[in-house]
């Protein structure tokens, strides 16, 4: 097994398995009180008692995460949930959380869960919501629970309750703030000064060209003046364009109380945080206002307001698009000193720019400016009527709005300006989405005896609009402003015959009408049964397919509630759980049945001397067959307690097939489209979940408790319909950071985000050739295979050092024929541990998450270790250990004898001077350990407190992303940079990840 596997494995039973041994042997001196208490969670549009509940649910209370400073909710629940995979995209400020819910089980669709933020739908929910305010997260993971939320549901379903004021409290006043700072975690390591010239000089010198020799000696020098460079300072431009040190200024105000029918709750959080990046930060204003008030005794209703508002600041390294995009390029390739022996290299200089694809990172970062804004505005209304003491009504009105706008500027030294005759060019967008929802539940409870019903029937409409506009604007004055072009448009001015784009807008309706029903049964308090049914029609389908039907089922078994375990001392609780039912997905665009026309200059014709816009239908085509999409899951699960309640935990299996995918695919040309969307193939998710916790030591001035989950899912395909050829089964997806390389197989069998390219097999020795002395000439044995045809070496004769790849259908010729399966990004398992101590008046907590066996596709690595197109480019620091073909004098070696003498200490390859491919050199192994989180925090006394006037004074210090563990060689081996399900664990000019370090205060008035 992986030595990192097994490592993983000790860490876990190290800091897990024996101290919950330890305390099951530890005799208590006194009856120590029970430490769970009959919790409620959230499912189905009602409150159950978790020991009730029949679904697979996995839920964080704010107990959790109350001491865990954060700006981010989603960070706060990372790695605390069972079959919930939390990760950031990369480090950049306000980046993109991911969150998957078992697996994924689109293709080409999205996998994001459902968010329902206090009974109203929401969109990315955990972003505009801060940690201090969240009630309860319950996550639906199984579609027994979710199939009564059935659009959409089918990807799970996360639940957030916000925080609300109690009834009968007098007004209290907390404040809780913290400064920290943020500096860059790790760097890529490049050739020192002198390395870089030394493999320069081999690059110019190595063909014999006289131009080129000339070229390097006005650049570089002579290889005597080579040794100079020994003593050049080294200007790290990693450090020097993400080394800042970030400060980060959070404020969190809650005011709550209550009288005898009423309670409210006002929060409100501000952040202030820059970026390491040079340009980049965050800022985030919110507040949120929640007011509950009883009418009358049957009669009650809940008023929520939220308003968020923020902006990132900063272009970033990427915008996931190819290398045209990629900033973090020049941060690592750019020469790395600033002049030097016979060099002058000015600020920005055209030719040196078009010469290697570079500009200098500092005045590249200060030349892009990007303001990426959102607002968020969320109402809400609930008012439930008590008809008796059985029924209830209930209903939720909600209005969703979300305003987003890009301003985003590119000055001349840009490769965008210069494209366009070396003038700046702007980007403008602007977003509008309105969500109206309407939930109508009535409800009937009643306890016959020893049967116990509770029967649920309601009624759902989500009305969404949205619209959106967007610009592209070119031929700015050069000395023009970011601020003076996004206030003034209309300076830009079209060169004679040329035509600005036209605006491109887009608007997208969509509505969704629901009826669902739900019942609970439960006799004698040990056998429970649950049953829901769901109806949904989507207006984003053709007529004839809009709706869709969701059944579920589920049972559970009290077990310790029968004689045999009722008075048992050491099985306080034992619940077997089995569930089956069916979820549904919409999430495609709208009017997809119907052929719809776009226009742009992109596609305009010449009239006159000008360009005429033109208008196209797209590349996707109609489709009035495509329906919903389902997922149907089956669950096995036990919950457990043991001593008193003192070890609980959870053991859930679970097997999901989603068919019917609603799947981009591609058709054949002849169409005159190039893709459509079609319900194409099915997915499968098998997985176990297992997560428990322990009070270990739970006495008055003591206590130490440990929560753990591990989770293993693994993902195949299992049809891909009529998007894949009958004999293969299987297509080639492109990542798109380099275009046309298709470095992804899509095939039934295996998992979806499979990487596809060639093994490396080392490189070429001289053993390999057979040499002419006469025309001093190296050619291959006969039988030896050639990797010029995979274009390793750009057609070019292979040489010693070249890099090899293995030949493995053994035809004796390297191609497209050898390239094979490379593993996934899907981890063997994974998940986090959480312990917490409290001692006295201290209390300390250590968040830990991991993730085992996952493979991570490294695409800097082949970028910044491949000599294409061109030179004066820096490379990897290994590169420096490559195969030399010049000796310490300068002289370039022939002989055979003396080059393999010469290269006898050497193992890397000769940095390929082909197209760039994906070959196993850059698939890495993406395990890892991240103590993702330490806080320390002291609380004063209550008498000391209580002479202060307030009821709780604790002052903590935290830090985030202390260490992380893993073999690879990224700045993160949970980047993932692609945004799209059928390439993930891309790491491609990722935004660097950055080790937070903070302090502050949390005071109760």
């Amino acid at each position: 097994m992986d030595k990192k596997v097994q490592s993983v494995k000790w860490l876990y039973l190290t800091v897990f398995l024996l101290p919950v041994l330890a305390m099951a042997q530890e005799k208590e001196t006194k009856k120590e009180k029970e430490t769970k208490i009959d919790e409620v969670v959230l499912v189905g549009y009602t409150k159950v008692s978790k020991k009730d509940v029949t679904n697979a649910v996995s839920s964080v209370k704010a107990e959790a995460i109350k001491d865990m400073p954060s700006t981010n909710a989603a960070e706060a629940i990372q790695g605390r949930m069972a079959g919930v995979q939390v990760s950031l995209s990369e480090g950049s400020p306000g980046a993109d959380v991911d969150i998957v819910v078992r697996g994924g089980n689109s293709i080409t669709g999205s996998n994001a869960p459902l968010y329902i933020v206090d009974g109203v739908q929401m969109d990315n929910a955990l972003s505009i919501l801060s940690p201090k305010e969240i009630q309860s997260i319950e996550v639906l993971k199984d579609a027994s629970s979710t199939s009564i939320y059935g659009a959409r549901g089918a990807n799970g379903v996360v639940l957030i309750t916000t925080k609300g004021g109690r009834k009968r409290a007098k007004t209290s006043i907390n404040y809780n703030g913290f400064l920290g700072v943020r500096k860059i975690q790790n760097t890529i390591d490049v050739l020192d000064p002198y390395q870089y010239v030394l493999y320069q000089y081999e690059i110019y010198n190595k063909g014999g060209v006289q131009t080129d020799i000339d070229a390097f000696k006005a650049r570089y020098g002579t290889f005597a003046d080579l040794e100079k460079y020994k003593s050049v300072k080294k200007r790290d431009w990693q450090d020097e364009v993400f080394g800042r040190e970030a400060f980060n200024f959070t404020h969190n105000l809650s005011v709550t109380g209550g009288s005898d029918n009423s309670s409210f709750s006002l929060s409100l959080n501000n952040v202030q945080e820059d970026g390491i990046m040079i340009g980049s930060g965050f800022k985030r204003n919110m507040a949120n206002f929640k007011y509950d008030y009883d009418i009358s005794k049957k009669i009650s209703i809940t008023l929520n307001a939220r308003y968020s508002r923020q902006m990132i600041y900063g272009a970033g390294t990427s915008s996931t698009g190819s290398q045209s995009t990629n900033r973090l390029r020049n941060a690592v390739r750019y020469q790395p000193f600033e002049g030097g022996s016979n060099v002058n290299v000015d600020e920005f200089d055209p030719l040196f720019a078009n010469e290697t694809n570079l500009v200098n990172p500092i005045l590249l970062a200060n030349s892009e400016v990007k303001e990426n804004g959102r607002n968020d505005l969320l109402l809400n209304g609930i008012i439930e009527y008590r008809i008796n003491k059985d029924f209830t009504f209930r209903s939720v009105i909600g209005y969703v709005q979300r305003d987003e706008m890009v301003n985003q500027f590119s000055g001349p030294v840009t490769s965008l300006a210069r494209q366009n005759n070396d003038q700046p060019v702007v980007f403008l967008s602007k977003a509008q989405s309105r969500r109206i929802t309407n939930t109508n539940t009535l409800n009937f409870r009643k306890t016959f005896g020893n049967h116990k019903l509770d029967l649920l029937a309601g009624q759902e409409t989500v009305k969404t609009d949205a619209e959106s506009l967007t610009m592209n604007i070119k031929w700015f004055p050069k000395s023009i402003s970011a601020e003076e072009a996004f206030a003034n448009i209309q300076a830009a001015s079209p060169p004679s015959g040329q035509v600005q784009d036209i605006p491109k807008t887009n608007v997208l309706p969509d509505r969704l009408v629901s009826f669902f029903a739900r019942a609970n049964y439960i006799f004698n308090n040990k056998y429970i049964f649950t049953a829901s049914m769901r109806a949904d029609g989507s207006s984003v389908f053709g007529p004839g397919n809009r709706w869709g039907y969701f059944p579920a089922a589920s049972v559970a078994w009290k077990v310790n509630e029968e004689n045999f375990l009722k008075d048992s001392k050491v099985v306080s609780e034992l619940k077997l759980r089995a569930g089956y039912g069916l979820s549904g997905n919409n999430r495609i665009p709208a009017f997809l049945y119907s052929t719809f026309f776009t226009t742009s200059s992109d596609y305009g014709y010449a009239f006159g001397n000008n360009v005429t816009p033109g208008a196209t239908t797209g590349a996707i085509m109609s489709n009035l067959n495509v329906k919903w999409e389902s997922a149907a899951s089956k669950n096995i699960g036990v919950d457990f307690g043991l001593f008193n309640g003192r070890v609980y935990g959870t053991v859930d299996v679970y097997q999901t097939d989603t068919k019917n995918l609603l799947l981009l695919a591609k058709i054949p040309q002849t169409s005159g489209y190039e893709y459509q969307y079609q319900n194409s193939g099915s997915t499968s998710n098998k997985g176990i979940e297992f997560s428990v916790g322990a009070a270990i030591i739970n006495k008055e001035n003591f206590n130490w408790k440990i929560d753990a989950n591990l989770s293993s899912n693994k993902n195949v395909i299992k049809s891909l319909g009529n998007s894949a050829s009958a004999s293969a089964n299987s297509y080639l997806y492109p990542s798109g950071w380099q275009n046309n390389l298709n470095d992804f197989l899509v095939q039934v069998g295996k998992p979806v985000g499979t990487y596809w390219g060639y093994i490396t097999a080392g490189r070429y020795e001289v053993s390999d050739f057979d040499y002419n002395p006469t025309t001093q000439v190296y050619t291959l044995k006969a039988g030896i295979p050639s990797s010029a045809a995979a274009a390793a070496n750009g057609a070019k004769a292979v040489q010693p050092g070249d890099l090899k790849l293995a030949d493995l259908n053994g035809d004796g010729i390297i191609d497209n024929k050898d390239m094979t399966d490379l593993g996934s990004a899907q981890p063997k398992f994974y998940g986090g541990f959480n312990q917490t101590f409290r001692y006295k008046n201290w209390d300390m907590s250590l968040m830990f998450n991991f993730s085992v066996g996952n493979k991570v596709y490294n695409a800097n690595k082949i970028e910044y270790s491949t000599q294409y197109l061109y030179r004066d480019n820096n490379m990897l620091a290994e590169v420096a250990n490559r195969w030399r073909w010049f000796d310490d004098a300068g002289n370039k070696v022939n002989d055979p004898t003396a080059l393999a003498a010469l290269n006898a200490n050497t193992t890397g390859f000769t940095p390929p001077a082909g197209a760039y491919f994906l070959h196993s050199y850059a698939i890495e192994d993406g395990s890892f350990l991240r103590l993702n989180n330490v806080t320390i925090g002291y609380s004063l006394g209550k008498d000391f407190t209580k002479q202060l006037g307030l009821s709780n004074f604790r002052l903590y210090f935290t830090m985030n992303n202390l260490f992380t563990i893993t073999g690879y060689s990224g700045y993160d081996p949970e980047a993932n940079t692609r945004r799209n399900p059928l390439t993930p664990g891309v790491d491609y000019a990722a935004y660097p990840r950055s080790r937070f370090i903070l302090s502050g205060v949390d005071i109760t008035f």
